[in-house]
């Protein structure tokens, strides 16, 4: 009662401060009940005991990651990088971060808890929708006192609900920034918690904690610019990597199927509308059908929750709206999965493989990287060039691309390279010597050497 009073006075000498006036008829019970209820809003009772406890479990279940990439695809970078992510499993040593923490390149990584030392990880599953990556370390080489992380999968946390993002922001260790959930946006077709609470380079992966239960709600991603907004960051929802995990621990694949339709996206709602539909999907599902429902679920209304009620099934149902009719079409989960593959051949400076971009031509060969004062820079090769031919032989695939270089080591080759134009779907087409040298496969196996 102290306390309350305390504050009571605390809120009455602010309010007079600003000419509220007290002399209205409030009887006393009314004033104390208000009172509290708006130190609670605030977070100025108990709440700090919950932050400082959900904090305190962070250090045990939070690590550091690092990260080194000497061959990249696709946007992935050459060098190190530092990031965070989150125990999950400890019989298996399961490790949640973001697909750009860990690279979806070939990667070594490290693993290190608070005050302890780095240990040698490994990656489990890159998924190639939701920057979203699942590693694991040795489990015997976590220290005494280690905890899994509490997942509120099936958790339904609204806005406003008080949460505080733990991390390595600008490599300051196992520091806490609070905020709100301040609602969903969904962001190229993957869905997003949005967050006022700051994210800084080294949050990545780390977890986002709901104060009151102490559970991990969602995966730090990423932010936009402070040049451009404040307080605008974003994270991976949790039931996402819930069901991803459910699917690993069950022996199954968790990689989202190739989808044979496209969807829009209306102004009221973010309703799914379909686009385009091909395949034996095309004799079920319309241009301009909406997506009521997948499965019962009726809260698809973005891609990642159309692909989180296909991952690892056969069958899916969708209830669609056309045009005021309610109809209900079974169909058949296709086979082909949407998996990051990440396997190419260095070659006078420059790493070449398939295309990173979902549903491009699987046997265009794509110039990757290109080293700086290499051979292939020096030739006038760039990165995002297509290898159309060697010597004359055309080019697709990758055996056929290692065959031609085998052949000419030690000697100069031309090659027929495309290269898009500024302006999307022109190309031009160059011809270009190189002196062939320092040929090697690049994959996952060779990053571990």
């Amino acid at each position: 009662m102290d306390a309350k009073w305390s504050l009571v006075r605390i809120f009455k000498s602010k309010f007079m401060n600003i000419g509220i006036d007290f002399r209205m008829k409030i009887v006393r019970r009314e004033l104390i009940d208000i009172t509290v209820a708006m130190a609670l809003s605030i977070g100025l009772l108990s709440a700090p005991a919950k932050a400082s406890d959900a904090i305190s479990e962070a250090e045990l279940y939070t690590v550091k990651i690092l990260t080194a990439i000497e061959y990249p695809f696709g946007s992935d970078t050459k060098g190190s990088n530092v990031g965070a992510g989150f125990l999950v499993d400890q019989d298996r040593g399961w490790i949640v971060t973001n697909a750009h923490v860990v690279g979806r390149s070939p990667s070594k990584l490290k693993v290190s808890w608070k005050n302890q030392s780095y240990v040698r990880a490994e990656k489990v599953y890159i998924d190639n929708h939701l920057d979203l990556a699942i590693i694991k370390v040795d489990p015997k080489t976590m220290h005494v006192g280690t905890i899994g992380a509490q997942l509120g999968c099936g958790a339904d946390f609204k806005p406003g609900a008080q949460v505080i993002a733990f991390g390595h922001p600008w490599s300051i260790d196992y520091t806490a920034t609070r905020g709100i959930i301040s609602g969903t946006t969904i962001r190229r077709g993957s869905e997003y918690l949005q967050t006022d609470a700051a994210l800084n380079p080294g949050n990545s992966g780390g977890p986002l904690i709901e104060m009151s239960q102490g559970q991990v709600i969602a995966v730090n991603s990423s932010g936009l610019q402070k040049s451009k907004s404040e307080g605008m960051n974003f994270a991976i929802p949790v039931e996402f990597v819930c069901t991803i995990l459910d699917l690993l621990r069950a022996g199954k694949d968790p990689a989202p199927p190739i989808l044979p339709i496209q969807f829009a996206t209306t102004l009221k709602n973010n309703e799914l509308v379909i686009a385009l539909a091909e395949g034996a999907w095309a004799h079920e599902l319309k241009i301009g059908d909406r997506v009521d429902a997948i499965n019962g679920n009726t809260k698809v209304n973005s891609v990642s929750r159309v692909l989180d009620e296909m991952r690892g099934k056969k069958n899916v149902e969708f209830r669609i709206d056309r045009m005021g009719k309610k109809i209900d079409v079974a169909l058949k989960v296709p086979e082909a999965k949407d998996k990051v593959t990440r396997l190419g051949v260095q070659v006078s400076g420059m790493t070449v493989g398939r295309s990173t971009i979902a549903n491009s031509d699987p046997d265009e060969m794509l110039i990757q990287y290109i080293a700086d004062a290499s051979e292939a820079e020096q030739s006038g090769f760039s990165d995002g060039d297509i290898i159309v031919a060697i010597d004359g032989k055309k080019i697709r695939g990758q055996a056929a691309l290692l065959k031609a270089i085998n052949f000419s080591v030690g000697k100069v080759s031309e090659f027929m390279l495309k290269r898009e134009r500024p302006e999307p779907g022109w190309y031009d087409y160059f011809a270009r010597k190189l002196t062939i040298e320092n040929v090697f496969t690049v994959d996952e196996v060779f990053a571990k050497r």
